[in-house]
Order: C-alpha cells, then structure tokens, then sequence
C-alpha cells in the first residue's frame, strides 16, 4: 500500500488540494514558500534528542569559558597598581584624519574605571563580546582650557580603546556608531539607543534628493511618451462617417473585443475577461461594453487597426462613447460593478482624446464608487471573479490617474511639482491572478508582478546607501542598483521568463541576436518585456546621473563661493544660482544644522568641491549601451505580427539618454566618444521608430508639437558620419 500523501504546509493551512510536487503548483502559482513537514520515526526522533543534547552540552562548556573570561577581565580591570594612560590630544573636529585617538592599550593602557567610584564617567552600552562605551566628564581640563571640550567618548575592546571628544548628544550618537562599526560590531547596535542613531543627517538627505530626482526623470518620460499620442481637437479631423445599424454596430463592437482580448489585454490586465462578458456582453445596451469600445478606438494596435480603417476609429469613438453616456445617465446614482467599469473606461477615453477636464470628471465618479464597492468586493463572501474584476480596474484606474498628472504640460499653479512616487512604490500595484485566468494571462500578471518586485528591491536598495562624500555616494548607489537588478535577473525570474543574452553588451552580432529572440521568445514576449524592464531601470539612472548640457563657466560649483552670502538669497544673480542657493538653504534647514554660515558652507564645499570634473565612466557606459539594447529589442517587437506590446515609454527614455549623451559628448569618457556616430545612428532610428507608430494613431498619423521638436533636436545634433561599429554593423 502506497503511504498517504502529505501537502505542504501552505496548503494545509489554507485547506487548499495540493499536488505534493516541489514546489507545488498553488504555492509555485502565488509565488509561496512550499515547505513540508514530514513525520518522523522513534528512531528519528531519538537521534534528534541525543544530537540536542550534545549542542546543549558544548553551549554549557562555551559559557563556562566566557564566565572565565570574564572574571579575569574584572580583575584586571580592578588592578590598582596599574598606571593610567598620558594625556591624549585634543581631536580635531573639522578634519576626518584627526577625528579621533586610536591607541594600542598594551602599551599605555589606562585601567577601566570603576563606576562606582567615579561619578563623572557613565557606562552607556555594552556588548557581549566585551566591548563597552564610557562617557566622561573632564572638569580639571575644562577649566584648564576654554578650548577644550567638555564630553569624552571611550570606547574599549580588551587591549583597544578610542578616545573621541564630543560636544552634544548628536556627536555622541554618531561617533558611537563609527567606533563600534570600527571594533566590527556590525549594525547590530543594542537597542537601547538604536532607533536614536543618526549616521549623517546631510548625506541622508542628499540620498533623498538623488532618488527624487531619479523618481521626477522616470515621470517626465512617461509624460513625454504620452505627448508624442496627444491628439488634437477633434472637429479638426477629417473622419469617415459610418454606417449605425444595429446589425453593423454588433458586429463591429464583437470584432474590437475581440481584437483587444487577443492583444492589448494581456499588457493592461484591466478587466476580469469571464465577468465581463457574462455581466456586460450578454446585452446590445451595456455602457461598460460601449465605454470599453470608446476606449478601443483609441489604441495604436495592428488588431484594432485591422478591424476599423484609422480615418473611421476618429467616428467610432465618439459613436460608442456618447453611447455609453446616454446608456448611464439613466444609472449613474447606481454604485455598481458596472456604473463603475463604464466611468472608468470614460475617463481614459476622454484623457487619451486631449479633453483632460471632463476626463477628470469621470475619474472622480469612478473614484467615488470604488469607495463604496472595495469594502464590498474585499469580503470573502463575495464573488471571486467579481472581486478580481474590480481589483483590476482599480488599479488601472490609478495608474491611468498617474500618467495624467505627470503628462500635463501645463500644471497649474498650485501643484507645480510632479508626483514622483510612482504607483509601483506604493503600496498598490498589485496584479490580481483568478483561477479561471488563461496560462498567458496568468504568465503576464506574474510579469508584471516581478517588475513591481524589481522597482521596489532597487528603492530599497538605494535607500540602504551611506558615504561621506557625494561622489562615493552617487557611485554607491549605482553599485546597489545594478547588483540588486543582476540578482533580480539571474535568482529571481525563472528562466522561461528572461533571454540567455548577456547583460549591458550591445556588441552581439545582428544574427545572434535575433536568433536568441526567435528561439526563445516563439511563444511569449515575456522574456523580452521583462528585459525590457531592467534596462529601463538603468537608462533612468542614467539621465539622473548626467546634466541636461555642457555646464556654463558661469554655474560651476566652485562658483559658490562667489554667490553664497552667509546663508541669505541674493538678488542680483541668475535664476539658476537662485534656484541652487534656495535648495541649500532648505537642506540646511531640513538637517537641523546648528552651526554657523561658514561651517555649512565648508560643509557643502567639500561635498561638491569635484563635483565637475568627476564622472563614474561605468553608469554612462552601462546606460548607453543598455539604450542601444533597448532600441534593438523595441525594434523586434514591434516586428511580431501576432502581438503589439510596444511601449513608447521605453523608446523615449532610451531617446532622452542618447540625446543627451550627444549633446555632452566633449564631457564623455573615450569610450563613449568613439561610438558617437552609432549613438546618432540609434536617435535616427528612435525617430523612424515614433512616425511609424504615429500611422496606426487613429487621428491619421499627425504629428504633434512634441515629435516636431524631437526632429529639431536631432537635426542639431546629427553630423554627416555612418556608424563604424564592427560587431553590428547593421543593428
């Protein structure tokens, strides 16, 4: 008789079925750790109790030991013959080389005060290991000194000491954390003063401000790729108007669902495909069907495209829209699934046709009944389908939401900054998988699940960054990110989920290249998408890393000296120093700096002292060539004839990073100087790229004021020259 199967422990606790493989397909399904327990025989079980039994004894003989060790420690330490140490030099508080007194405590080693007897010193920490801090008060030598300073910081180790003079309780904190990193304590602090260590308040702060800047490059992206698609008015357009059968519109309405179930669903994931069409297609008269139509019509796909001519999306559109409209007035104070899933798609279709006011409109009614259904569709009771279908257009709703306020050209006054927290750093983001979801619909919300793993283990990656100078800073950083992306790519992803390509390499020759692509992406797009996603990551690094153009002689920062008037804004100087010298100020201010105007300015001067002539040659290079790899891999997709999963997003980072590089070239490493005519060659094809795309615009292919100014751009930077790269001649 075969022995009864045991599932995992993830199943028995939820009292799911569980196929009993490793890992098993629920826990593989939602990404769980699949672990079993398996019973154990009394011969087992005796041998685990002898095996602890002898751990137990060899941590007795170890405490043993250390109780040995330190009653020999405190009688050394109650020695009174034992001299005290000569009088150590005052620290020097501005240089780092003289910060603190590292002495050999074998040589002249001052005894370990006893507390008792000494009221003016204080034990503070101590740690298992024999590592104790001390502060004391020297009152002889403060009135001897005026200069001198009152606190003393002591720490020991055995025969190691440092001796650290201090003036407050901050230099007590920080010094205190150096010194034990010092005596490899490692971060394991005791907790007693833990949560009260702050490291480097400024250099902290200058991490914020590097990661914000890297948070406002990805919007300005996003928000460009969305001006390339705005479309103008739409009486301007010339349309084709159509026929409005009943019969004709059935038809049409069944070919664009279609066409976007096959392809543009599997990239949005906005709806929950069995509940909507048992809710919403069983009917000629659904406003959620119309306003998914309205939105159909909008979309640059090849499916679409092949259903309706480009010249009558302009008519359907706003036929299905106005459709929509007058089928929900009559059950717009109804707060249900479907009220919600129309306003929803309303809302896009009004934001992606240029009508931004009335778009809001309609993402606030889809707003306010979300409220009222998510404690709905949250209970167990509920539907799961139902439950999933809202998840998902909720989500879509905030990202669409997202792409709105970063894609205005012209915020208004009082909300003049962009929101650089992206819906993938918050909480949200979440990819809902159903049980009744297709292999290729489970395998894009697991995609996208993995990109949203990647994006927030960078962020934390980067928050985790410390250095005392800025250059080791920005450099730091971008070691953690590209280490944090390399682990994410090899560990993390499955390898049905990635190309076998090497990373950060675009000198692959064309027929390797597109063979690797052929072979491994015949089925899905995934691998591509997701590598996609990290060399997105790394060309957004890129732009926070370079200028946007060659610095002027004028606003170089060893010019702040000549501007900075003890902490003040001055008037008569450019809006750029302003602008510098008001960020200053408020980093000041955030830090909580207590000393004078000069002392910060020394302070800031030593952190961009180099700051022009440093330049990490590997962030650029890296971002270059992840920018070539990036336009060979948007070139292969959008050359598949059977999906359209194109963003314009990537095109335009990797457009942005060339640019720039072109426009700094004298700045740039030799490496990157060399393959310049190559990195106008790839500008030149990011622009073919954008006016082939504009043709399945439904709005006849005009081009806007954006893509106009990406043809000025290029034409001021292109030079007569043809790319000489030897490896891909032809990429």
């Amino acid at each position: 008789m075969s022995s009864k199967k045991v599932p995992c422990e993830e199943c028995r606790n939820q009292k799911r079925k569980c196929n009993n493989q490793q890992p098993c397909e629920r826990c593989f399904k939602f990404g769980l750790d699949c672990e079993y327990v398996v019973l154990l025989s009394p011969m087992d079980e005796e041998f685990i109790q002898i095996a602890m039994q002898k751990e137990l004894q060899n941590q007795v003989k170890t405490l043993e030991t250390e109780i040995k060790g330190m009653e020999m420690e405190i009688r050394h330490l109650k020695d009174p013959g034992a001299t005290p140490s000569p009088t150590l030099s005052t620290p020097s508080l501005t240089d780092d080389s003289d910060g603190s007194v590292i002495h050999d405590f074998s040589v002249s080693s001052p005894p370990y005060p006893s507390l008792s007897k000494k009221p003016n010193q204080q034990l503070i920490a101590i740690s298992k290991d024999g590592t104790c801090a001390i502060l004391k008060s020297d009152k002889e030598r403060r009135k001897e000194s005026t200069n001198a300073k009152p606190w003393t910081l002591c720490v020991k180790k055995g025969n190691f000491c440092i001796d650290t003079n201090i003036k407050n309780h901050s230099d007590m904190l920080d010094n205190l954390y150096h010194m034990l990193q010092s005596f490899k304590y490692g971060l394991n602090i005791p907790p007693e003063f833990n949560d009260f260590v702050v490291r480097d308040a400024l250099v902290k702060e200058l991490n914020v401000l590097i990661r914000k800047k890297y948070g406002k490059v990805h919007c300005k992206n996003v928000a460009k790729s969305v001006r390339i698609f705005v479309t103008p008015n739409i009486p301007n357009i010339g349309t084709v108007t159509v026929a409005r059968s009943l019969e004709n519109i059935q038809v049409t309405t069944d070919r664009l669902i279609h066409a976007y179930l096959s392809c543009q669903h599997y990239q949005q994931l906005a709806i929950h495909v069995p509940t909507f069409a048992n809710l919403f297609l069983g009917t000629r008269d659904s406003a959620a069907a119309m306003g998914l139509c309205a939105t159909i019509c909008t979309l640059r796909c090849k499916h679409v495209a092949g259903c309706l001519p480009s010249a009558s999306l302009v008519e359907y559109g706003k036929f299905y829209f106005e459709r929509a409209r007058d089928t929900i007035s009559d059950s717009f104070d109804q707060f249900n699934l479907e009220t919600f899933t129309t306003y929803v798609f309303m809302a896009i279709y009004k934001l992606t046709v240029s009508e931004p006011n009335e778009g809001k409109l309609y993402i606030d009614m889809a707003e306010r009944i979300s409220t009222v259904l998510k404690p709905r569709y949250t209970s167990p009771s509920k539907k799961k389908g139902e439950a999933v279908h809202f998840s998902r257009l909720l989500n879509h709703l905030h990202r669409v939401l997202t792409y709105e306020e970063i894609s205005r050209a012209f915020p208004q006054a009082e909300d003049t900054s962009l929101p650089y927290c992206m819906l993938t750093h918050s909480q949200e983001g979440k990819w809902e998988i159903a049980e009744d979801d297709t292999e290729q619909e489970r395998r894009f919300a697991q995609m996208h699940t993995y990109i949203l793993r990647l994006q927030r283990t960078e962020r934390e990656a980067s928050r985790n960054v410390y250095s005392s100078n800025l250059f080791r800073l920005i450099d730091l950083i971008g070691h953690q990110v590209e280490m944090s992306m390399k682990h994410w790519y090899s560990k993390v992803l499955p390898a049905d989920f990635r190309l076998s390509l090497p990373l950060f390499d675009s000198n692959v020759s064309c027929e390797k290249f597109n063979a690797t692509l052929e072979r491994e992406c015949a089925e899905s797009p995934i691998p591509i998408l997701t590598t996609l996603a990290i060399y997105e990551e790394w060309i957004i690094m890129g732009q926070s890393y370079l200028p946007k153009g060659l610095p002027q002689p004028e606003n170089e920062w060893h010019m702040l000296k000549t501007f900075w008037k003890g902490g003040k804004l001055p008037s008569d100087i450019s809006s750029k120093w302003k602008k510098r010298i008001q960020k200053l100020i408020d980093l000041r201010r955030r830090i909580d700096f207590d000393g004078t105007d000069e002392e910060y300015f020394e302070t800031i001067e030593c952190l961009w002292s180099s700051t022009d002539s440093h330049m990490n040659s590997h962030i650029i290079i890296a971002a270059v060539h992840s920018a070539f790899i990036t336009v060979r891999l948007v070139r292969y997709l959008r050359s598949r004839s059977a999906d359209c999963f194109f963003d314009m997003r990537v095109l335009v980072n990797a457009w942005q990073l060339l640019l720039v590089v072109s426009k700094i070239q004298t700045m740039m490493p030799p490496e990157i100087i060399q393959i310049i005519p190559r990195v106008h060659k790839y500008l030149a094809i990011c622009l073919s790229i954008v006016h082939d795309e504009l043709k399945f615009q439904p709005y006849q292919g005009k081009v806007s004021d954006f893509v106009e100014s990406m043809e000025r751009e290029f034409k001021s930077q292109t030079v007569e020259e043809e790319c000489e790269c030897v490896a891909c001649p032809n990429a």
